[in-house]
């Protein structure tokens, strides 16, 4: 045979070998890709799908948000259990493109109301579902001023951030506190040094540029009939600075029971104090004995206050401002002086997160009710009970207020006015304290308000419901 034909036929049936095998694996790699085609296909679908009911869920989750807030009743039937239409999972809303949601109120823990929001893509009934949990709040932060809030000195508050419309100004041995947190809607000084420009933030202790909430609207109204029910309408003790004097305002007769206080010695006048003056020496307060009553004290002017004793809701109209050399308002003859035992914010470890990454995360009583690791608390605080230790300021065991705190104008607290409060405080304008201040937010406070105010308290997404769409 010859040779060179051998060779060709080896040649061709080389390249035919090579050929079935190529295929082969044609056959087989071709009908895989097109498979991983085809499922890649369906994926993007089922994720845009997917994407959609998500935003739809989203979307049903924000009408939740509109109808709480749209009135104060709708809040109130909502955290009470009462069943509102369209927002039971009975109605379903299609004014989003892609599909429909549906959304469902139902009351949580301790007056807190929780939205279920499912949307649903109106192709292949792809669903997603959010649960998310509101409170409505009348005071979202420990301190809240509508201008600009100075704090100086041991002015100090814990627990609950301070929040202001304008600047936040640091100062002083007020530099020495790295808590709470500082959210301003302009600038925090002298922490932030390029105002507005990005960045706004050290992301632990302040923020500029911060969306901070428009402060609740408060029903005055109801507020001051309370006070009138109870004769605690324009009631107050003035210190006079040019006689050292101490006097109860003559031409209120609705204030009874004023008490001063003279080195320990106490004068009641039981009816009325028209027209009573008392010579200041040395240790003196001036109250009303019914102080340690949950009243609504309110007034509707400018108040000049040296050491008077409340405990409930305090509204001053106008100015709200102390002596320089003044002292607690529960002081040493006072309503609270030691052994107030209060609830402590679940989120309080939030206003401590840049003293924690300093310290030792592990170490207790770096605040009050630091209970050691990071995020851990303890449920109660005694006030006072950890002393400068943890409060960093002197003891807050005499509190001067219980409650919450309320001036339409400014508030000015003097260099030695000690004044701690546990509650939470609000000026309309300007604050301003340099003395002997600690606040302790009291998040639970209930006031009476014409609008409705939500701060959220957790979000999650869950698995969708099993109760059919209408």
């Amino acid at each position: 045979m010859n040779k060179n034909k051998l060779r060709a036929g080896s040649a061709r049936g080389q390249i035919l070998a090579g050929v079935v095998i190529l295929l082969a694996l044609l056959l087989i790699i071709v009908p895989a890709v097109v498979r991983w085609v085809q499922i890649d296909s369906k994926l993007s679908v089922k994720n845009r799908q997917s994407t959609t009911a998500f935003n739809l869920a989203e979307a049903a989750l924000d009408r939740g948000i509109w109808k709480l807030a749209s009135t104060t009743s709708t809040w109130s039937n909502a955290s009470n259990g009462i069943v509102i239409p369209g927002y039971n999972f009975d109605m379903t809303y299609t004014d989003v493109p892609g599909g429909s949601y549906r959304v469902q109120f139902s009351a949580a823990s301790s007056g807190m109301v929780q939205i279920w929001g499912e949307g649903r893509d109106s192709l292949n009934k792809e669903t997603r579902s959010i649960k998310a949990v509101f409170k409505n709040t009348s005071a979202p932060g420990a301190l809240m001023t509508g201008g600009t809030l100075t704090q100086a000195g041991t002015a100090i508050v814990h627990w609950g951030p301070m929040l202001a419309q304008n600047n936040i100004n640091i100062i002083g041995a007020g530099l020495n506190y790295h808590y709470p947190r500082k959210l301003s809607k302009q600038v925090v000084l002298p922490y932030d040094t390029n105002g507005l420009t990005p960045p706004n933030t050290d992301n632990l202790e302040w923020w500029s540029g911060f969306a901070v909430p428009d402060l609740p609207n408060l029903d005055f109204a109801t507020l001051r009939s309370s006070a009138v029910a109870t004769n605690t309408i324009n009631c107050n003790g003035q210190w006079n600075a040019t006689n050292n004097q101490i006097h109860c305002d003559s031409n209120l007769s609705s204030c009874v029971n004023c008490v001063a206080n003279f080195m320990g010695n106490t004068v009641s006048v039981t009816n009325s104090h028209h027209n009573l003056v008392y010579t200041y020496t040395n240790d003196a307060s001036v109250s009303d004995n019914r102080s340690n009553s949950n009243y609504v004290w309110y007034w509707d002017n400018n108040v000049n206050v040296f050491n008077p004793q409340i405990k409930g809701t305090i509204i001053v109209r106008g100015n709200l401002s102390t002596p320089a050399n003044g002292d607690d308002w529960y002081g040493k003859n006072g309503y609270i002086n030691n052994n107030v035992n209060v609830a402590v914010p679940v989120n309080a470890w939030l206003e401590y997160q840049k003293t924690k990454v300093n310290a030792n995360a592990n170490a207790v009583n770096q605040f009050p009710a630091d209970n050691g690791a990071n995020h851990s608390l303890t449920a109660n605080y005694v006030i006072g009970s950890c002393g400068t230790t943890c409060e960093a300021s002197a003891s807050g065991n005499d509190l001067g207020s219980y409650g919450f705190l309320y001036a339409g104008g400014s508030i000015n607290f003097g260099a030695d006015a000690a004044w701690d409060i546990y509650g939470a405080v609000w000026a309309v304008n300007n604050w301003n304290a340099s003395g002997n201040n600690l606040v302790f937010y009291d998040n639970n406070l209930l006031l009476p308000m014409l609008n409705v105010v939500l701060v959220r308290q957790s979000w999650n997404e869950v698995p969708s419901s099993t109760q059919a769409w209408n």
